[in-house]
């Protein structure tokens, strides 16, 4: 059965001339076995909902609110909470009733985490948090059982001990932080799967990354990483691993036996030279721009499973013979040299 939406948008559409100056006292919603509502970039002062609603997802983004409105709590159902675009600084106590809720989005708002908000979250599955200028995140965030946890675009440049008891995550999302190293605490998350630090200062990748057996996705691009450790060839289970945008000068050559390994970046860094690649059996993706690379990598351009090979803004020296076999070969990848 397909679900039923309520949606309010209330956008520039000869509707009111300017949203931004227009304020909507009360949105009521009646159920009607309705399972699905959203504002839409409409100023909402508050929700008038009743208590028997059947709500399941409930968005309210770029609404202008400066507290998640408390007729929600009325919303037992509710399991997908977006609140993104908002004022929101705190989690109200009520919060932690909904039995229900298992993701709640709270990316930029202007939160100002105290204990009792992390307490407040502590049952939420997916908790994103990102782009609220967050500094420091409380002692107690390890009370969240989150398996997926999003604080991408803040300030954060330590975690907190008791972050270690945390340990049932699955997804760690610290994109764009002030990190000049990957946190201690980290260290024994060996159910992670994915593990995000794009745009940080991190200069090496520590030894503990290599135990976390079931990552699947790693991502270190932007910092300032000179070497891949020995220990990430433990990590068999590894799908994408990007690391452009850092300070590399090689590849190791143990790299090759990683079978598991679809997706590589090593873009923008200062190789002069790359292992033989195509022994890896699931590669299919490979960027290697902006590199000092001489040598072609022309078992690549062999390779059977490839798929995408990008390699613009080298030092490859080629004939017109090459180039018109490469013009050729661009029939069956996706190549860019």
């Amino acid at each position: 059965m397909a679900i039923k939406r309520h949606i309010v948008l209330l956008m520039v559409m000869g509707i009111f001339t300017s949203c931004a100056t227009q304020r909507v006292k009360y949105v009521t919603y009646v159920p009607d076995s309705v399972t699905v509502f959203e504002v839409v970039r409409a100023e909402v002062y508050d929700l008038d909902i009743p208590k028997d609603n059947k709500i399941e997802v409930l968005s309210l983004t770029n609404s202008g609110l400066d507290r998640i409105p408390s007729s929600i709590k009325r919303c037992k159902h509710l399991q997908r909470l977006n609140l993104e675009g908002n004022h929101i600084k705190h989690i109200p106590r009520w919060l932690s009733s909904l039995d229900s809720l298992e993701e709640i989005n709270l990316n930029f708002n202007k939160l100002n985490l105290k204990r009792r908000d992390i307490r407040r979250l502590s049952k939420v599955e997916d908790v994103l948090m990102a782009g609220n200028g967050i500094k420091k995140l409380p002692d107690n965030i390890g009370v969240l059982r989150c398996e997926s946890l999003n604080l991408s675009k803040n300030q954060l440049s330590t975690l907190p001990k008791s972050f270690a008891e945390m340990k049932q995550a699955r997804y760690l999302i610290f994109y764009e932080n002030k990190f000049e190293a990957i946190p201690e605490v980290l260290a024994g998350f060996n159910d992670l799967k994915h593990l995000d630090f794009y745009k940080n200062k991190i200069t090496e990748i520590p030894d503990f990354i290599g135990d976390m057996a079931n990552l699947q996705q790693l991502f270190l691009s932007f910092n300032k990483i000179e070497e891949i450790p020995d220990t990430l060839r433990n990590l068999k289970r590894l799908k994408y691993f990007y690391i452009h945008h850092n300070e590399l000068h090689f590849i190791p050559e143990w790299i090759t036996e990683m079978d598991s390994i679809e997706r590589i970046g090593v873009g923008f860094n200062h190789l002069l030279d790359l292992p033989d690649l195509s022994k890896m059996k699931a590669l299919y993706e490979f960027d290697a721009e902006h590199n000092l690379l001489e040598r072609f990598p022309w078992e690549l351009v062999e390779k059977p499973e490839m798929g995408t090979l990008i390699l613009r803004d080298n030092d490859f020296i080629l004939t017109d013979q090459e180039i018109m076999r490469l013009e050729k070969k661009k029939k069956q990848i996706n190549l860019v040299y």
